[in-house]
């Protein structure tokens, strides 16, 4: 009766490990979100919650850091570059002239998942 009740065990423990399912928190936030809130954060001049095409344009204006260099080089051997007029109108999908989290978390994403992650440019 024992070893009956192990293997009844076993494999009850094995059916519910097989069916779960991960259920992510409530308050979950992806690291792509994350960078587009912090970029938009940084530049958002006029507090309104998402970057005009001048103040997207502001990122070019700041000091590059040598790992900043190193993406930007990554970026044109991966071939997506584009200078930030550019970048500004392939983000801005509904082309109402402004940035927003979500577009810009997709346009990140987007990215990351073209050069697997390697580049970090955007």
């Amino acid at each position: 009766m024992k070893k009956f009740y192990v293997v009844c065990s076993a494999l009850l423990i094995a059916y519910s490990v097989a069916e779960a399912k991960p259920r992510m928190a409530d308050n979950y936030v992806s690291q792509y979100m994350q960078t587009a809130i912090y970029q938009i954060a940084q530049y958002d001049k006029d507090d309104d919650g998402r970057l005009s095409p001048e103040e997207f344009g502001a990122k070019d204006t700041r000091k590059l850091t040598r790992d900043d260099r190193r993406q930007i080089r990554k970026a044109k051997k991966e071939g997506i570059y584009q200078n930030s007029t550019d970048q500004f109108a392939t983000i801005d999908e509904n082309a109402d002239g402004f940035l927003t989290v979500k577009e810009l978390e997709k346009y990140i994403k987007n990215q990351s998942e073209r050069t697997k992650g390697k580049v970090r440019y955007y």
